[in-house]
């Protein structure tokens, strides 16, 4: 009986945690709080509004809109609505044997003032060669140019076109135009027009 009583005394003693004078538990645990993470993120941008619209009220688009919208747009029959910049002109031959002048096309763009030639859409296929266009203007000016019929299928020559106009013109948004241009970003190979303003008639 002793025996055992000694027995379990040392098991209590056992169970009992060693305690420090000021009779707390010892322990190594050190409890540190980080600091508090604040997140540095840039502001978030103000994007500027598109600088044309899409498309017009009457349904015509804009070249920003036809280059914006690719995907849909091209190879695809359009209308597109712009300012003539720059028609282009044969270069007058002053020595044998001359160069083979272009096909007839010309520029257009969203404003009178653009000047980036990569904000121009180039219109192709109007005329065969300069001059389909300046017999069909002196005919035109003298009021005896009549249009082919359109049972035909040949376009008439636009006698109307000045750098300054503001045009509506359809056609056939490609990379590939018919008269051997490319572009690409797309260009218009030409099927009609109509003219919004007119600088020559304005300033007679």
């Amino acid at each position: 009986m002793i025996r055992r009583a000694q027995l379990v005394l040392i098991a209590l003693a056992l169970a009992v945690p060693f305690v420090q004078g000021c009779g707390e538990p010892e322990t190594d645990l050190v409890v540190e709080r980080l600091p508090n993470v604040e997140p540095n993120l840039p502001a978030v941008p103000t994007l500027p509004p598109p600088p044309h619209p899409i498309t017009y009220d009457d349904g015509s688009h804009s070249i920003f809109g036809l280059r914006s919208r690719l995907r849909n747009t091209i190879d695809t029959e359009v209308e597109v609505t712009g300012y003539i910049i720059e028609i282009y002109v044969p270069p007058e031959c002053e020595e044998e044997p001359c160069e083979r002048p272009l096909a007839p096309h010309l520029w257009i763009a969203d404003t009178q003032s653009e000047d980036s030639r990569r904000k121009h859409l180039m219109v192709v296929g109007y005329a065969e060669n300069q001059e389909q266009i300046d017999e069909a203007v002196e005919l035109a000016e003298r009021g005896r140019y009549e249009p082919p019929d359109p049972e035909t299928g040949l376009l008439p020559i636009p006698t109307d076109f000045h750098v300054g106009n503001k045009v509506k013109f359809s056609g056939q948004f490609t990379r590939v135009g018919g008269s051997g241009f490319n572009n690409s970003e797309g260009l218009l190979d030409y099927r009609g027009h109509s003219t919004i303003e007119n600088v020559a008639a304005e300033e007679e």
